[in-house]
């Protein structure tokens, strides 16, 4: 089933390395926090990959340009552990190497539009680049290398395997850099390169190899795949190491290929440690991550909402013991370098229109709150005041966060096919076909920054009233829907409390006295059908990969629940006359 949707944007190579240079002209002005720095990695890594998938569309190649552009994440890497290591003395020496580097590349012949890929790991899952200097350092002690080759997986392999690289630099191991985009099927992935690159990459006499990404995914084939082909190469299998963001069961990869080798190649894991967000000591933290919240809100187990722990953001709680009175703090993990700040920027936005709590800080990709007291509701709870809040929120999202694009209607159709023919059985596809007459008033409407989870839950029942939780990053993760027409939140809405047709007609009345938007009841079955079809397979995928996990069989009820509410949505299309 469908139920990720990577995000994507078109940038300008040209105007990418002018806010570049921006940044690091911040950064001759001083090193006041390791922030900054972590930033310039993070966007120095997203334009190098853009780059090189620019420059390689179907085989990875070497060329002048990426060399150069490897030479430029080399000092971004350098930059990034001086500053972890607090060495400042010896930072503007590589600022001088990099801003050199930026006017050497800018004077180039650049692509003139390259299609740039968010960083899962910075933006979503808290994966700090420091774990991966740790693990670079542990593996020198190891293995005590006398020269290494880094091969970082594009995209966010790039700017990791650059910390990697000047971890071991650092300890005095010459390091030859390369980045690759592994091919094909996200269950068999393949490396294709050029004949100039594997002579790069079998030219080191005696070196180890690093093969440093995020992963490993369901089928463990993205990071197998380049040890297979250093192996056909001629590279002794003791000499590859992997560098993961975590250690999985093998046993478990979708790739039998995958299975097969993991095993065979040394792993160097360092996972996040709570050093790496310098918080003050006098704030004992509780971790809230992978549902753990749950625990705060419901007094058993049974009333628990399901949750994908995989899929929850890092939060803790974060309480003040010295000082009884002070109102704990709430820590979720947001977003490092850009992706922090523009969240940060929705939720003061949020909050000074009432909805939400208010950000008092935003520190190594964490923003805190105070920790609100309230009661998260259950499907069925609903009351005129609510209503009349949902309105107000979903007329202030429209007001305030509209955007440029969206998914196309096609994307959006192809989503609603694969799902309801896996999830129904094909002979519900053929009404799929009836969602054509929607195309227009799709392509017309407005998009905006939705808050794409309008579940019970994070709704909160306060003493002055409702607070709307989890609302500054739904319209940017990795899944369905992005940004998006309103018309998905009211869907949302309708369908998760279980609305009835009076509760509906009340919510659409409000939000339209609100909003000039007389079409949007013209609307509403075609997102009804795309929002099932989407809680569908994910709720699908959730209970597949939980198997016998308390989540996961409460996902199972959520199958059939969506299943049913769906077929009664594709039968009703019949009756609507355009």
């Amino acid at each position: 089933m469908i139920v990720y949707g990577g995000r994507e944007e078109r940038i300008d190579p040209a105007d990418r390395l002018g806010r570049l240079q921006a940044q690091v002209d911040r950064l001759n002005v001083g090193l006041e926090t390791h922030d900054p720095v972590v930033a310039l990695l993070i966007e120095w890594g997203v334009l190098e990959s853009a780059v090189a998938d620019a420059l390689s569309p179907e085989i990875d190649i070497e060329s002048p340009l990426l060399k150069r552009f490897r030479e430029g994440a080399r000092c971004v890497g350098h930059l990034f552990r001086l500053s972890l290591q607090r060495r400042s003395r010896e930072v503007p020496l590589w600022i001088d190497r990099f801003c050199g580097i930026l006017s050497e590349i800018a004077a180039s012949p650049l692509p003139p539009r390259v299609v740039a890929r968010t960083p899962e790991g910075y933006a979503y899952y808290a994966l700090y680049p420091e774990s991966y200097l740790e693990a670079a350092t542990r593996f020198f002690q190891e293995a005590g290398p006398r020269k290494a080759v880094c091969i970082g997986l594009r995209s966010i392999g790039a700017s990791l395997s650059a910390v990697v690289a000047a971890a071991l630099e650092g300890e005095g191991c010459p390091v030859q850099v390369h980045t690759v985009r592994p091919r094909g099927h996200p269950f068999d992935r393949r490396l294709r390169l050029s004949s100039a690159l594997e002579a790069d990459l079998r030219r080191p006499s005696g070196a180890h190899y690093l093969i440093v990404d995020e992963g490993p995914g369901l089928s463990g084939s993205s990071i197998t795949c380049v040890a297979q082909r250093l192996s056909e190469l001629g590279i002794a299998e003791e000499r590859i190491a992997f560098f993961p963001s975590w250690e999985p069961d093998p046993s478990r990869f979708r790739s039998k290929e995958a299975r097969a080798r993991w095993e065979r190649h040394r792993k160097y894991t360092v996972p996040f440690n709570l050093r790496f967000l310098d918080l003050s000591p006098n704030r004992p933290l509780r971790d809230l991550s992978a549902g753990r919240w749950r625990s705060l809100f419901y007094q058993t187990e049974s009333e628990y909402p399901a949750v994908h722990p995989q899929h929850e953001r890092r939060k803790y709680l974060a309480s003040t013991p010295e000082r009884p009175g002070e109102r704990p703090l709430f820590l979720k993990f947001v977003g490092l370098g850009r992706y922090g700040t523009s969240r940060r920027s929705r939720a003061e936005r949020l909050a000074a229109a009432g909805f939400a709590p208010e950000p008092l800080d935003l520190q190594r990709g964490f923003l805190s709150t105070p920790f609100i007291q309230g009661s998260p509701l259950s499907k069925g709870e609903i009351d005129s005041d609510l209503l009349q809040t949902m309105a107000r929120y979903l007329a202030y999202l429209s007001q305030t966060f509209p955007v440029s694009q969206c998914r196309s209607f096609d994307e959006i159709i192809e989503m609603v096919r694969v799902n309801v023919g896996e999830g129904l059985g094909e002979r519900w596809t053929e009404a799929v076909g009836r969602l054509e007459p929607f195309r227009t008033c799709f392509e017309t409407a407005r998009p905006i920054a939705v808050d794409g989870r309008m579940l019970p839950h994070e709704w909160l029942r306060t003493g002055s009233g409702y607070i709307k939780t989890d609302g500054v990053d739904h319209h940017d993760d990795h899944f369905f829907p992005g940004c998006q027409d309103i018309a998905w939140d009211i869907a949302g809405a309708a369908i998760e409390f279980g609305l009835t047709g009076g509760e509906e007609t009340l919510l659409i009345d409000r939000y339209q006295s609100l909003m000039d938007d007389a079409a949007l009841r013209t609307r509403l079955p075609f997102y009804k059908i795309v929002y099932l079809s989407y809680r569908l397979g994910y709720t699908h995928l959730a209970s597949e990969t939980l198997g016998p996990d308390p989540d996961g069989a409460r996902f199972k009820r959520w199958v059939v629940h969506y299943g049913i509410l769906l077929q009664q949505e594709l039968q009703r299309l019949s009756l609507i006359r355009f």
